[in-house]
């Protein structure tokens, strides 16, 4: 039941962190504010995207990559400068940001690609047309928002991509594609595009995007693809010059995401954060303050200016005279809109009543709970400061004072933006308190099971009272929380602590003696050290080579004794280990003379420790590995992988999978040498540089440690004997078996964060070279690529608990102990990443320490059904002889 339990309850841990931050933004219910009924600057608005442009390729070497677009600066004298995004740095947010004004819900990229969770305005609903070209899984972000009439008004013309990853495609031919569209269309419907107004063209330019993906920036395939794309955009500018002489255009360039040196996004690095923008045209002001420049060319230099992604939105949208998206926070930057002072007065007022909607929404929300007026609320604003505003500025706009009226607006649009941030994070503070109360009840659950103190209480009135004190205080906590109308997933969090308590009283009598008494105080301190620096390892990989070593030097080196043959072959090899964490990450990406080392050593270790694997179990391993390497110098030279090759990749997945799961031994040790070369060679076909030689080496060293820990079988029966007599407790009196418990349940740990740090992993969920997956596509299939992404983090923790299951017997007789004293590490870590959450600072230092939390989380979880899935591939219930 306890597993259940367990289980249970992470799973809600994990949640809990969705439920404080992952919130939707999204307000619904909301209705459009109307136009501005001023003459707008521009009839007509421009907006082309270059998916996956960073900052970094706009303007480096003076922007001599770009020459068609640094003379179109110089000529037009528009605005230049450098958007910051927000985390995750993909298509779906990015373009929801400059589309809609809002940045959207993190977990709706994991809910939904190519259709919206949770509908919302976009500037495009309030345009009279929007004409767009481009990928479909992008442009069909947009399609359904607003209903049929918001259909007829969004004119797609969009192709089905799919992503080339051998770079026999020239990927500029996307962004060619869509300029060629846009003048057909231009031809064609040149009249009737004259007399519209209010009207969006909207370019959406993937071929850098793909070049950045498949050739990584600054390679000359990616510079080619740069200088098409700033070719034809400056082609396309002519042309809208040509349909329409009026000076009446307005352009918007700029990008969803940047993009890292490994072809990547998704993370917070500078340079996925940082994307260029160029303002020119109809509206656009010529002479803003600034206080830095960029060069073009030698000496030339211009302003360079700064501005939120989604500020652009309310400046696109008063460009053309139209109310911003419902939706949207961002704030007009009303310096860069050349317009009078009263269309700027206007602009700023329509801006700040969509935001005030909002706000106002949220506030009614609130005040539906009975206690609400007792309850604390946001000071700065509230409905009659909001009614005061409005016709204070409305009287100013009449009378003329512009100035005046944009000074107010101002002001309150920053007051609204902390009102709904108060507003939307309301009950972050009891959510993050109950949360760590149900962390710390829990521990203390599992310190009981642990240490098998569950001295029920024998006195039936005393019974009888915790249970209606139990009863009690539930009931009392529902109805306060009924009454104050909170959501209802909100107030299941804050009653989630009541019900583990419920739980944990149950037993009675928590003693941390017997723990500290288990082990000699100073591998005690060892393992707390290795546990702090654990949680540090997330914010710098580095330190997990501190924590190997420190585990290594202090623990295992015990285990060998003097003048043993194995300990001149085991510290190197864990030295060695300890440089990997430490290489740069460039050196991860791609290196084909580590990429061969490591598919060197896979192959000959089964020959230089004389393994049982037979040779019809090798020889298909080696030929597939061969295969790889070839796969590999194709890819390189951009000819491909040929479809032959990737077939016989896919079969291989499939015969390693079926050997390992229908082979028949009741050796043990033959097991574990079969699931270890297979899965190592599998593993080998998704690398790029040394992740294969770096698994083989810490597998080895793991199987070496193991081989002479002092784990002896006297233990083992006597505590085995100790399970027998009562089943449903987990009673450890032995200080020398807790030891044992501990120690496995941390390697445990230990090697499946090494594994994933030591290979470079662990960045961030999406931040993943696609290039992995050569051996087995070609093209973009992101339900597969992400199974084989997630197979390649599964091999190195299947691995090293299936040896750990397989060498250690303690761990085959004592696993449910040794997953409690896992479940108690993972727990005081996930309560470490719990108070080290940002919630004040920027978006992306929040978003940073969450991920480390839901990693966490997932860890506890994953492990458990690892360890059972190994027993599986054991064949452990079969009694399998263990042959030493």
């Amino acid at each position: 039941m306890w597993i259940i339990n367990a289980i249970v309850v992470h799973l809600l841990l994990l949640g809990s962190i969705f439920v404080i931050y992952f919130r939707s933004p999204i307000i619904t219910g909301l209705t459009p504010q109307h136009p501005i009924s001023l003459e707008p600057p521009a009839k007509r608005l421009v907006l082309i995207v270059t998916d996956g442009l960073r900052a970094e390729s706009f303007f480096r070497n003076g922007c001599n990559d770009i020459p068609h677009l640094s003379q179109l600066m110089l000529k037009t004298n528009g605005l230049v400068g450098v958007s910051h995004t927000r985390v995750p740095t993909e298509s779906r947010p990015g373009h929801i940001a400059l589309i809609a004004g809002l940045y959207e819900d993190p977990s709706a990229v994991t809910r939904g690609w190519k259709r919206n969770p949770v509908n919302f305005d976009s500037v495009f609903n309030r345009s009279s047309y929007t004409y767009a070209w481009g990928a479909a899984d992008v442009l069909h972000i947009f399609s359904s928002m607003g209903g049929v009439e918001s259909e007829k008004r969004l004119l797609i013309d969009a192709y089905d991509h799919e992503l080339d990853f051998s770079g026999r495609d020239e990927t500029y031919k996307l962004d060619e594609w869509v300029f060629k569209r846009v003048r057909q269309l231009l031809s064609r419907k040149d009249v009737e595009l004259r007399r519209q107004e209010k009207v969006i063209f909207f370019l959406h330019l993937l071929g850098l995007d793909t070049a950045g993906h498949v050739h990584k920036p600054g390679t000359p395939n990616f510079l080619e693809n740069l200088h098409r794309t700033d070719k034809g955009i400056s082609e396309i500018y002519k042309e809208f010059e040509r349909i329409f002489p009026d000076n009446r255009t307005a352009y918007v360039l700029t990008s969803d995401h940047g993009m890292t040196n490994s072809g990547s996004h998704g993370s917070s690095d500078t340079f996925e954060t940082e994307t260029p923008f160029f303002l020119w045209g109809a509206g656009i002001a010529s002479n803003v303050s600034y206080d830095i420049e960029f060069t073009i060319g030698e000496d030339t230099t211009r302003p360079l200016y700064a501005i939120q992604q989604a500020q652009l939105t309310p400046l696109m949208a008063a460009l053309i005279g139209v109310a911003p998206p419902v939706n949207s926070i961002g704030m007009i930057p009303l310096q860069f809109l050349n317009a009078s002072d009263e269309y700027k007065a206007h602009a700023i007022h329509t801006n700040a009543l969509q935001l005030l909607a909002q706000f106002q929404a949220l506030l009614i929300a609130h005040q539906r709970g009975l206690f609400s007026r007792n309850l604390l609320g946001y000071s700065k604003l509230n409905a009659e400061i909001i009614t005061q505003y409005i016709e204070s500025t409305e009287h100013k706009l009449q009378s003329g004072q512009f100035a005046e009226a944009i000074f107010t607006s101002y002001n309150v649009m920053q007051h609204t933006l902390e009102g709904m941030e108060y507003y939307q994070g309301y009950y972050r503070k009891p959510l993050q308190i109950s949360t760590a109360a149900t962390f710390i009840f829990w521990i203390i659950y599992c310190l009981q099971l642990l240490l098998g103190q569950q001295r029920r209480v024998k006195r039936f009135y005393w019974r009888w009272s915790l249970t209606i004190g139990q009863k009690l205080s539930l009931l009392l906590a529902c109805v306060f929380l009924l009454l104050q109308r909170v959501p209802m997933v909100i107030a299941f969090y804050l009653l989630l602590p009541l019900l583990v308590w419920i739980l944990l009283v149950q037993k009675q009598g928590v003693s941390l003696l017997p723990l500290i008494r288990a082990m000699p105080l100073f591998q005690l301190l060892a393992l707390i050290l290795c546990a702090e620096l654990f949680v540090y390892s997330f914010f710098e990989r580095k330190l997990i080579a501190l924590s190997f070593l420190i585990y290594s030097l202090v623990i295992n080196f015990r285990a060998f004794p003097g003048n043993n043959a194995k300990l001149y072959i085991w510290l190197p090899l864990s030295v060695c280990l300890a440089i990997f964490p430490l290489l740069p990450p460039s050196v991860g990406y791609a290196n084909t003379w580590l990429l061969l080392l490591g598919m060197f050593a896979t192959m000959i270790r089964p020959f230089v420790v004389k393994s049982h694997v037979h040779w019809h179990i090798k020889l298909p391993a080696m030929v597939c590995i061969i295969n790889a390497l070839l796969a590999s110098f194709w890819h390189a030279q951009q000819r491909g992988v040929p479809l032959l090759s990737q077939a016989l990749s896919w079969l291989f997945l499939i015969y390693t999978l079926s050997v390992i799961i229908l082979y028949r031994t009741s050796v043990l040790k033959q097991r574990i040498e079969l699931i270890f070369y297979l899965l190592t060679s599998l593993y080998a076909l998704l690398c790029t540089s040394y992740e294969s030689l770096f698994i083989v080496m810490l597998a080895s060293e793991l199987m070496l440690t193991l081989s002479v820990q002092p784990i002896q079988l006297p233990i083992a029966h006597k505590l085995e004997e100790q399970f027998s007599k009562d089943k449903m407790r987990h009673v450890v009196s032995s200080p020398q078996q807790l030891q044992v418990a501990l120690r496995l349940s941390f390697s445990i740990l230990l090697y499946t964060l090494f594994s994933f740090f030591g290979t470079g992993n662990i960045a961030s969920v999406s931040s993943f070279d696609p290039n992995i997956v050569r051996c087995f596509l070609s093209t973009f299939s992101p339900f597969i690529i992400m199974a084989l992404v997630i197979l390649k983090l599964v091999i190195p923790v299947l691995l090293n608990i299936s040896i750990i299951f397989g060498m250690s017997r303690f761990a085959r007789d004592n696993e449910q102990t040794i997953f409690v004293c896992l479940m108690l590490i993972c727990d005081v870590m996930g309560l470490n990443f719990l108070f080290l959450v940002r919630n004040e600072g920027s978006w992306l230092e929040i978003g940073t320490s969450i991920s480390h939390f839901v990693i966490m989380e997932v860890t506890t979880v994953v492990l458990v059904i690892f360890t059972y899935f190994a027993k599986l591939l054991l064949r452990l219930n079969e009694k399998a002889r263990n042959e030493e």
